[in-house]
């Protein structure tokens, strides 16, 4: 009788571990836990350079995604009159989970941001924005190594790349600088990744904020609306510095002949456009015609996408200055620099 007893307490306890591992398998993939990768020997960085990147450095957009990938945050961009884009960043749970532990993603992180246009209305919380048509897709593929130095799409430790929205297999970037880095240099303490903004991340993504950052409630221009109007006609060079020191500085220099994004400003008024020293102009700029005036200059800052088409400055920065006193006070800052 004893050995019977035994051996149905045996059998039930083989049975109850039976059923704790179908209950665990289903909660694994419930928590979309279920990539095998999170539970094999290959670490991260080896599946993302085998299946995603190739000898040469190519990047690949993931054929399956949404699939292996979460919603980690968002950002609005003011437009005319409300939202002009969203952006939604994606990334996979286990480099989310290395960026929480750690406060750094780990070579081989991938992050993927879809900018979509947006539509809006009135609704019973107030005026609402949502999502409609993929803009583009922007991908990032962390590199600690310094896998491929003579690429144009690989430096300051990521992989760099941006996809037709049309067809995600033709990539369509061509140096990181200049197409993709650009929109990131006021994270560069960050390893170019604005952390704050994704509160999937956790407490240590929420290093070097902005300052003055502040609710949208207590942001007068916050859906696009100018703040202010000029009214005297003449701009503040002094406020004018300040304003350039917050919008402008991440692309533009003010010392002669020092090219970054964008060209050095130093000597820009009255200047032709595409002329300045060490910098390598679009064609678009240099073949313009435009002699930059105060008017000009203040016709470019409000709408640096429409005042010369095609320019790089109207993609990087599409939006424009929307107060017309910063833009007054920009221009009258302009004016000062030799």
């Amino acid at each position: 009788m004893a050995e019977d007893t035994s051996d149905r307490d045996m059998s039930k306890m083989n049975r109850n571990r039976t059923g704790q591992g179908a209950l665990m398998f289903v909660a694994a993939g419930l928590l979309g836990l279920s990539a095998c990768k999170g539970t094999q020997d290959t670490p991260v960085e080896a599946d993302t350079y085998s299946s995603l990147v190739s000898e040469r450095g190519e990047i690949s957009f993931p054929a399956d995604f949404p699939d292996g990938f979460r919603f980690i945050g968002s950002w609005a961009v003011a437009g005319e009159g409300g939202v002009a884009d969203i952006h939604s960043v994606y990334a996979r749970p286990s480099d989310v989970d290395a960026f929480r532990q750690a406060g750094r993603f780990p070579d081989g992180a991938v992050l993927i941001k879809e900018v979509s246009a947006s539509r809006g209305a009135k609704h019973t919380t107030g005026e609402a924005f949502w999502p409609t048509d993929t803009k583009t897709w922007f991908m990032m593929v962390k590199d600690a190594k310094g896998r491929f130095g003579d690429n144009p799409l690989w430096g300051d430790g990521w992989g760099w790349a941006q996809f037709d929205p049309a067809d995600t297999t033709r990539q369509i970037a061509t140096d990181y600088k200049t197409d993709c880095q650009s929109c990131h240099i006021p994270a560069q303490d960050n390893d170019w990744i604005y952390t704050y903004a994704y509160p999937a991340l956790g407490p240590r993504g929420q290093v070097n904020l902005p300052e003055g950052a502040k609710t949208a409630a207590m942001t007068p221009d916050a859906a696009g609306h100018e703040a202010s109007a000029a009214t005297d006609g003449k701009g503040d060079p002094a406020a004018g510095k300040l304003a350039f020191e917050t919008t402008c500085v991440a692309c533009h220099s003010t010392v002669a002949g020092k090219g970054g994004v964008g060209p050095s400003l130093a000597g820009v008024a009255g200047r032709k456009a595409g002329t300045g020293p060490g910098y390598a102009y679009s064609p678009e700029m240099t073949n313009s015609g435009v002699t930059w005036t105060p008017e000009n200059l203040a016709k470019h800052l409000e709408k640096p996408k429409e005042f010369i088409p095609g320019n790089r400055m109207g993609n990087l920065f599409p939006n424009g200055v929307r107060d017309s006193r910063h833009r007054m006070d920009i221009v009258a800052y302009l004016g000062t620099l030799k």
